[in-house]
């Protein structure tokens, strides 16, 4: 583009010079041809021909001017987005504080500061994203001219976010490089690694999206996703020093063909971050003939020019950009974090009640009220499962709420369904004769864990069971939790309780059996 441009302004200067030669022909002529009759008029006519000449020559030097000027003003980083940006980190600072894991909490403070950091000074991130051993380390440490990561010709060399500084000339902030892991390795830990890079990438200011040879599917796909989040995007082809130059302007045309209309073909350019060295052949003085390989100064020249012309022009709008969703994904990692934390102590809550739930209906005497007791400790568990979600609910609602799960449970035959299951557990084996209600009892347990986790979803979810409602959560939450392991399972800690007290009633017994 800058080159067109000034083949256009020597264009125009050729024709001004041929305008002009002609035109100081001509006004000398009318000079000659006036003078004649009056001197006078003759330099009066002059003087205005010079007169226009030079506003003409001012009008002229302005285009050519702005012909030669190879950037378009900066873009305004627009305040809306700024003061979103804003109200999104409060509300994610609002979220983290309701983080009870002390470790999660202050590694999300710390996200939260370094934001906020960003936000005041002029720091901007650019992310180097690629496929494996495409050269992206071998790319950062020649932008910073030192050597700050292992390159090697194994996949999978970086295996973790490295973050590095560097200052470019002609832009007022700091860039700070991020090495990634590479995609598509096949190693253990591969994926883990790949699933960081993408996470590093989506909160970059810039992306460096580097590959050494036309796109396939793996590359392809991500920049694809990437570009649609409106991450920006310049795709950088290393190792040009390995094509030839018509093989090297292929690549890139095909490159540019496949990315049009989601990075703009300016933003395709190749370098050679550590280009091979090239063989010399040396004549000593004894006249043999010596071949050494003197090492290549990196060619990063385009790269360079497009990072800084892109960060001058664009960089306080994209900054403003990537506040924003950084903010957003605190915010949405805490609420992550809270969810999880919300969904361990209602397990543990489950855990409890299914407990209370056996023990009680193992104690009961009359098997007909099995259901009422059963149903009873059901009623507390939802008050604790409601306040746990930070939902305000009566009394009245809790216990219709529960009649209504008991008379689902009936009418979709579970109870029936489950104590037959259970029944037969326990008649494979000599637990089974000895146990005697125990049968019920875990059974009544088994359906405290299912209507549990039911109701935990009805509360996470902001007392809506979803689609097909009460009997469609039940049937579902049936389907993902094993009866036949969960009953073993239980069985098993049972039998372990039993042998714990036991046990501990034979140590706390004096010798001799007195006290």
């Amino acid at each position: 583009m800058r080159t067109s441009r000034w083949i256009l302004a020597l264009v125009l200067t050729a024709v001004a010079l041929v305008a002009m030669a002609w035109l100081v022909a001509s006004v000398n002529e009318l000079h000659d041809r006036l003078a004649k009759h009056s001197s006078g008029l003759a330099v009066v006519v002059v003087g205005c021909a010079l007169l226009v000449a030079a506003v003409s020559a001012l009008a002229a030097a302005r285009v050519f001017w702005k012909l030669g000027r190879s950037e378009r003003p900066p873009v305004k980083a627009p305040d809306d987005v700024i003061r979103a940006a804003e109200v999104q980190a409060e509300r994610a600072e609002g979220v983290i504080e309701q983080v009870k894991d002390e470790a999660a909490r202050a590694r999300l403070r710390t996200d939260l500061a370094v934001l906020r950091d960003d936000r005041r000074q002029r720091r901007f991130h650019v992310v180097v994203f690629g496929t494996a051993s495409a050269g992206k380390t071998s790319l950062i440490n020649a932008l910073l001219g030192r050597h700050v990561g292992a390159t090697d010709a194994v996949m999978g060399t970086t295996k973790r976010g490295e973050v590095h500084t560097q200052e470019v000339e002609g832009v007022d902030g700091t860039l700070l490089l991020t090495d990634t892991p590479g995609m598509s390795e096949a190693s253990a830990g591969g994926g883990l690694r790949e699933s960081e890079a993408r996470s590093l990438a989506a909160r970059a200011d810039l992306l460096l999206f580097v590959v050494d040879h036309d796109l396939i599917r793996s590359e392809f796909e991500p920049l694809v996703a990437l570009a649609r989040q409106g991450k920006r995007s310049i795709v950088v082809l290393n190792k040009e020093d390995r094509f030839t130059e018509e093989d090297r302007a292929a690549v890139l045309t095909k490159l540019r063909e496949r990315l049009a209309g989601i990075v703009p073909s300016k933003d395709v350019v190749s370098v050679a971050a550590a280009p091979r060295p090239l063989p010399v052949r040396i004549k000593e003085a004894d006249g043999s003939v010596q071949t050494v390989y003197e090492p290549q100064a990196p060619d990063l020249g385009a790269l360079q020019d497009r990072i800084a012309a892109v960060i001058r022009r664009e960089g306080d709008a994209l900054r403003a950009g990537n506040l924003l969703l950084r903010a957003h994904l605190i915010g949405k990692e805490a609420q992550d974090q809270v969810a999880r934390e919300r969904d361990e102590r209602a397990q543990e809550v489950i855990d409890k009640f299914q407990w209370i739930t056996a023990g009680t209906v193992f104690a009961n005497p009359i098997p007909a009220l099995d259901l009422m007791a059963a149903g009873a400790v059901q009623f507390q568990m939802i008050s604790e499962l409601a306040a746990l979600y930070g939902v305000e609910v009566s009394s009245a609602h809790v216990k219709m709420i529960g009649q209504q799960m008991v008379q689902m449970l009936l009418k979709l035959g579970l109870v029936e369904a489950v104590t037959s299951l259970v029944a037969g557990l326990f008649k494979s084996s000599l637990v089974g004769y000895a146990a005697g209600g125990a049968a019920q009892a875990v059974s009544m347990a088994y359906l405290t864990h299912i209507s549990g986790h039911a109701f935990a979803e009805y509360f996470a979810r902001g007392q809506s069971w979803g689609d097909g409602g009460m009997q469609a959560a039940l049937v579902r939450q049936f389907d993902l939790n094993s009866r036949a392991e969960f009953l073993q399972e239980f069985a098993k800690q049972a039998l372990q309780h039993v042998s714990h007290r036991v046990f501990q009633a034979a140590a706390d017994q004096p010798a001799g059996g007195k006290r």
